[in-house]
């Protein structure tokens, strides 16, 4: 669950600084609202806040926010799943779809960086990792 709900907020994050934002969006948020007007508008109006702070990201804070806003619904999705266990397939489906439709010269890449820190527990990166890294101690 976690995976397909980080893949999700990652995927949201690229959709928001494309040209297929618009259907995205509204396909997120009526899987979101679940049927229920209300609850569809709040989503909605969260999704937008989350693009137009994605549209304001720029320059060498750009990265730090985009993983923020990624983190965010990766937490939502991951909530709406423990809610609404049935639509898992249905999110699953959105993702691919939303993917699809975004080129890749448009991709969002979402770096996360632990430093120095203690993790406890399960850990789950979805799509390519890249770089230095060092999983125990630090050699001496």
């Amino acid at each position: 669950m976690a995976a397909l709900a980080q893949a999700g907020g990652t995927t949201l994050v690229t959709a928001m600084a494309s040209d297929a934002w618009q259907g995205v969006r509204d396909a997120f948020g009526r899987l979101l609202g679940r049927g229920d007007a209300d609850r569809e508008n709040r989503a909605l109006a969260r999704l937008d806040a989350a693009a137009a702070t994605v549209a304001r990201t720029s320059g060498q804070d750009g990265d730090a926010v985009l993983g923020q806003v990624a983190g965010q619904w990766q937490t939502r999705l991951q909530d709406f799943l423990e809610e609404c266990p049935e639509a898992r397939a249905q999110l699953e489906a959105l993702i691919e779809e939303a993917r699809s439709q975004v080129p890749e010269e448009h991709a969002v890449h979402v770096t996360q960086t632990i430093s120095r820190s203690t993790v406890k527990g399960n850990a789950v990166q979805v799509g390519t990792v890249q770089g230095d890294f060092t999983i125990g101690r630090e050699p001496s």
